[in-house]
């Protein structure tokens, strides 16, 4: 993952892992420090990040007070599993390469989809980017797995 402003560039590894609408997000180094563990449930949004534990009710406000880090983290699992397709360009095999997804703060996120992987018979993104403003993220996703 990368973070991509005017002011300053960032990457880290990331783990996804979600479980009906509860989600937890951990985001490491390259040599493998946890730098941030976010846990939402249908109860509320924890965080940690330095050793310390923060709580509230919306994850991407929290995240961006608490790290400066600006993520579309209502309802990931829509734009990171390329799901719907309101506002969407399909390729020939009805896969989305682009489209504009709004986050529960009403912000307005470009999203491009440049590669995919099948995986069981499913085409899930391999190679996404997302665009607010002068923010890009980027995302390299080695492998998906389901448990």
């Amino acid at each position: 993952m990368a973070f991509i402003s005017p002011r300053k560039r960032q990457s880290a590894n990331f783990v996804w892992q979600q479980q009906a609408a509860n989600y937890t997000l951990d985001l490491n180094t390259f040599i493998g420090t946890n730098v941030m563990h976010l846990a939402r449930s249908d109860a509320d949004v924890r965080l940690e990040v330095d050793g310390e534990q923060y709580q509230g009710d919306n994850a991407q406000i929290l995240v961006y007070q608490l790290t400066g880090l600006d993520l579309p983290l209502s309802q990931p699992q829509e734009w990171l599993l390329a799901q719907r397709q309101d506002n969407a360009q399909i390729d020939e095999l009805g896969r989305i390469t682009s489209r504009t997804w709004v986050s529960s703060d009403k912000r307005q996120w470009q999203i491009n989809y440049a590669d995919y992987q099948p995986w069981y018979g499913v085409w899930l993104p391999s190679r996404i980017t997302l665009t607010h403003d002068s923010l890009r993220v980027k995302l390299l996703i080695n492998h998906w797995q389901v448990q």
